[in-house]
C-alpha cells in the first residue's frame, strides 16, 4: 500500500527531514528526489511535486538547501538541490528528535498490544 506524504497530515517536518538525508549523501534534483523517497519507504510513501517542491524552496529559504543549475548531456537544464553546513546541522537535531518521539509512541503502542480491549489488527 503506497501513502502520499501529506505535509498536513505528517508530522511538522517529516518531508523537510526526509529531504535533507537523501541530500546527505549527494546532491539531487526534485523527480529523483521524490523517487528515491519512494524507492528508500519500500513503495509505502511517495511525494507529489505539490509538496516537493514547496518544501525544497522553503528549504533554501532557510539557507539549508542551495541549488545549481546544471545542463545534462541532452541538453535539458536540472535545478539540483545540496544540502548545506546548516542543514547538516538541522539534520543531527530533527533526526535525533524524530527518534524520540517514534521511540516513544512505539512504546505505547507496544504497551497497548496485550489488552484485550484494544484490537490493532
Amino acid at each position: 500500500m503506497r501513502m502520499t506524504i501529506d505535509p498536513m497530515g505528517a508530522p511538522p517536518g517529516t518531508l523537510d527531514m526526509m529531504i535533507l538525508s537523501l541530500l546527505v549523501e549527494e546532491p539531487l534534483h526534485g523527480y529523483l528526489l521524490a523517487r528515491r523517497i519512494e524507492e528508500r519507504s519500500g513503495g509505502v510513501l511517495g511525494i507529489e511535486e505539490g509538496s516537493l517542491y514547496p518544501a525544497l524552496q522553503r528549504l533554501r529559504k532557510r539557507k539549508v538547501v542551495s541549488d545549481e543549475w546544471l545542463t545534462q548531456e541532452s541538453g535539458r537544464k536540472i535545478r539540483v538541490y545540496s544540502i548545506t553546513r546548516a542543514g547538516r546541522k538541522e539534520l543531527v537535531q530533527t533526526a535525533g528528535q524524530w527518534r524520540t518521539v517514534n521511540a516513544a509512541v512505539e512504546k505505547i503502542i507496544q504497551s497497548i498490544k496485550g489488552e484485550r480491549s484494544v484490537r490493532l489488527t
